[in-house]
């Protein structure tokens, strides 16, 4: 019966979306969070923002449907993990990756889950972004302990 009720909902939402998040943090304690929102039951990545906070400043900047060249997210609910890639250049110019394979933080913060060392044994993920307006394309972070959640609203 749960599988028939999945199947009409799904059949006629036409407003499917989710959401994939990743958060790191750089040498000097800022934290970096790129989210992506995608659109549809197939998942087309629409918008996509990062952002930089260190204490209380905070700031960052978008990127468009157009600014992506690749996208893909997957969680498996059964074992709670999840795959997340992503390369998108601002302005076709300003590189902003994502390479993830590891747990589901699902609706866990983020930046808990890396305080916590929760992601200190999990090795082959990165996040890399351009460091925003007023930097050069070249200007980049690279964090390699990252965590990351993913999850669709059906």
């Amino acid at each position: 019966m749960k599988y028939i009720l999945l199947f009409v909902g799904l059949s006629f939402s036409t407003h499917a979306f989710a959401v994939s998040e990743c958060t790191g943090r750089t040498p000097d304690g800022t934290w970096v969070t790129v989210h992506i929102n995608t659109t549809g039951a197939m998942g087309a990545p629409d918008q996509g923002e990062v952002s930089f906070e260190k204490e209380e400043t905070k700031f960052g900047y978008r990127f468009s449907r157009e600014d992506i060249t690749q996208f893909f997210e997957y969680d498996e609910p059964s074992n709670n993990t999840a795959m997340i890639g992503l390369a998108a250049y601002v302005a076709k110019e300003s590189p902003v990756a994502i390479k993830y394979n590891g747990p589901n933080f699902v609706d866990m913060d983020l930046k808990t889950v890396l305080d916590q060392n929760q992601t200190k044994d999990i090795k082959g993920n990165f996040l890399r972004v351009w460091k925003g307006p007023g930097h050069s394309s070249d200007d980049q972070v690279q964090i390699l302990t990252i965590a990351c959640s993913t999850w669709a609203n059906i």
